[in-house]
């Protein structure tokens, strides 16, 4: 069996499996190829020795910063791109199930981990390119605030491949928009008349690839998101140094500031929030209190319909999509981010 080395023979490994070409994945051990995830993660460690690998142990491949998980029960499986200084990704072999349950569990685990949480803007990135067409949305609203009995979620997965206007359709997905929060899109490619690369994007920072015919195009495709992201970071955290103001969270939909407040008290769930209230008015909260990713201080003031965020000192500035990613999803809709005025993680 053919062990993965270096960075020529994972991209060998990932290109037998967009050929389907057996012999080549039984060169590897494989008799069938799964799709290949990948994931954005956003990192506060230096370096990949500070952490420890989802499944088995990092070895390092031949180019530098790019490591494959070694040991284990799934060897040659994960291969982490290190490359840049705070976003890293991952690329899985392993079934959808196991490889969701690897890194939720490594980023949980593992104090200055986080997800890069993709803005609307972001997942909405190749809208406009030469060659790509949206072919699917997923749109969510989970009602999270509300007693279980009570609660009135919403989701909606429209595939609508190749006719994007069915009748009806278009107004329905413009409408639903402008409320709820966008948790999927569906993108492909087509060069010279056949499709070359069709992938679904999800809010946390993972994409899934559908159909690819090249794995460097793939690479490069899954690398330009990462690179979007990490710029949108520096740009933040710029922000925030020059100015020490408040990210502003803008909702679609109002929320239940009493369950709100109920929900950060606990330091439970996605938002890794643990926050003390130390004003109340019927339609305003003010917390104090720490992130949880980095546990470093952060200042949240609460609306009805908006919120004001503060990151003080060094603290990540990548609380601040991942709250409007998650609170949009869960309870307030549509969510846009801005920076004395200026749309950010976009």
């Amino acid at each position: 069996m053919r062990n993965i080395q270096n960075l020529r023979d994972f991209k060998d490994r990932l290109q037998a499996g967009f050929d389907n070409n057996e012999e080549s994945l039984e060169a590897f051990g494989k008799t069938y190829s799964t799709q290949l995830k990948a994931y954005l993660i956003e990192s506060n460690h230096k370096t990949i020795g500070a952490v420890d690998c989802p499944c088995g142990t990092w070895q390092k491949l031949d180019s530098v910063d790019w490591y494959v998980n070694s040991e284990g029960d799934f060897p040659n499986t994960l291969f982490l791109d290190s490359t840049r200084d705070r976003v890293w990704i991952i690329y899985s072999l392993l079934g959808a199930t196991e490889s969701d349950l690897f890194i939720d569990n490594w980023i949980k685990r593992i104090k200055g981990l986080d997800n890069c949480w993709l803005s609307r803007n972001q997942l909405l990135h190749w809208e406009d390119l030469q060659s790509w067409s949206q072919r699917g949305l997923g749109l969510k609203f989970l009602d999270g605030l509300s007693p279980e009995d009570e609660a009135g979620n919403f989701s909606l997965k429209a595939w609508y491949g190749a006719n994007r206007y069915i009748q009806g359709l278009d107004e329905i997905l413009k409408q639903a928009e402008e409320k709820f929060a966008i948790y999927s899109v569906r993108w492909q490619k087509r060069t010279n008349g056949s499709v070359s690369i069709s992938a679904e994007w999800y809010s946390n920072g993972k994409a899934t690839i559908n159909r690819a015919t090249d794995v460097d195009e793939v690479v490069i495709y899954i690398a330009e998101m990462a690179n979007r992201y990490s710029d949108a970071l520096k740009d933040a955290t710029n922000l925030r140094d020059k100015s020490m103001g408040a990210f502003e969270l803008d909702f679609s939909q109002e929320i239940n500031l009493e369950a709100f407040s109920d929900t950060v008290a606990k330091g439970i769930g996605e938002m890794k929030l643990w926050l003390v209230e130390t004003e109340a008015q019927p339609d305003f909260r003010r917390f104090r209190g720490i992130d949880l990713h980095t546990w470093d201080r952060v200042l949240l003031d609460v609306g009805t319909d908006f919120a004001h965020l503060t990151i003080p000192g060094v603290g990540c500035v990548n609380a601040a999509p991942r709250i409007a990613a998650i609170q949009g999803e869960d309870n307030a809709g549509k969510t846009s981010i801005f920076y004395d005025g200026v749309s950010v993680f976009a």
